[in-house]
């Protein structure tokens, strides 16, 4: 039995270093793979290579794509069809494919970008804004060759963990820095005693942070610090009413306005359009109609019924005694 065995291995031995006296060319092996699909031996799915020397599966293809792109985090497909050495058609084609099946993947504008890519750019983004304060998203898309609306959808739920910021108006802010042109816009606001225009408020400011800060400051821009005086009227911080979003009317103004008003009525009896309209009251007949129900509107001015029983009985007076 052991010499059978023997006997074996010699003959297997000298059949492998036994020279082949047939060789297949490169064209004889393209036709018998050829040859062997079509009586259906070999898969359909194989794919030959660029170069037209090597065969690939499309599974196989699939698994090298995605190490491409654990790899790098991301790339283009045209990069990808160029390592893997296959055509971009079948790269096209696996990359739809394979960003389906993982939600951790997207395909934008002919490349593959991943979470793990996204959250380093995050953290890159947060190192750069608490050096500077604040960025310009547009700048950062610029850099990264995106659009704004792709890294504002990136950013926005990464706000809070890993990039410590606030997005308005297409910058990001750090915390501290919102916070002290938060304190900006409320001195401001409670500083203003007559109905204002916002628009020169903010250019003032706007103006003060860039002889600050230099040229950081220059990028802080009116809707932010719109958003910041919303935010303060809502918390009630500061009191007064917002009409168009720009003109300021605040609430010391218009308690002046109401007493101006009551005390020249309560002491006259009447009160002439032309009062509140220098009081910058608009549209003073209904401002007092609506004020004084049982008011009198004429053409020039406003009366109390009480005017009208005084004029009635003096008349009546001079009728009966013949003159005043």
């Amino acid at each position: 039995m052991d010499s059978e065995l023997a006997e074996l291995q010699r003959q297997f031995q000298a059949a492998q270093e036994a020279k082949s006296s047939v060789r297949l060319s490169e064209r004889n092996v393209v036709e018998l793979v050829n040859t062997l699909q079509q009586l259906e031996l070999l898969d359909s799915d194989l794919l030959h290579t660029v170069s037209g020397k090597e065969y690939i599966t499309q599974d196989c293809l699939r698994t090298e794509m995605e190490a491409e792109i654990g790899r790098l985090g991301r790339v283009s497909l045209i990069e990808l069809a160029d390592i893997l050495g296959v055509d971009l058609y079948h790269v096209e084609r696996q990359a739809e494919y394979i960003v389906a099946k993982n939600a951790e993947l997207m395909l934008v504008q002919g490349e593959i970008l991943s979470i793990v890519y996204w959250d380093s750019v995050a953290e890159e983004i947060n190192e750069r804004l608490q050096e500077s304060s604040q960025i310009s998203l547009a700048a950062l898309a610029a850099q990264l060759h995106v659009s704004s609306d792709l890294l504002t959808s990136i950013l926005e739920p990464r706000l809070g963990t890993i990039v410590q910021g606030k997005l308005e108006g297409g910058q990001l802010y750090t915390p501290s820095y919102v916070s002290r042109i938060r304190a900006m816009v409320r001195g401001a606001a409670r500083g203003i005693m007559v109905p204002t225009n916002l628009s020169s408020v903010w250019s003032s400011l706007h103006q003060l942070l860039q002889e600050m800060d230099g040229a950081t400051g220059g990028s802080t821009e009116g809707n932010f610090f719109q958003a910041l005086l919303n935010s303060l009227i809502k918390e009630g911080e500061v009191l007064g009413s917002l009409r168009s979003g720009i003109s300021w009317t605040p609430a010391v103004f218009a308690l002046a306005q109401r007493e101006s008003v009551e005390s020249f009525f309560s002491q006259n009896s009447f009160v002439g359009y032309d009062v509140l309209n220098k009081l910058a009251i608009p549209q003073p007949k209904q401002y007092l109609q609506s004020k004084y129900t049982e008011g009198i509107s004429l053409e020039t001015v406003f009366v109390h019924p009480s005017m009208v029983g005084m004029l009635d009985a003096s008349a009546e007076d001079v009728i009966e005694h013949g003159g005043w």
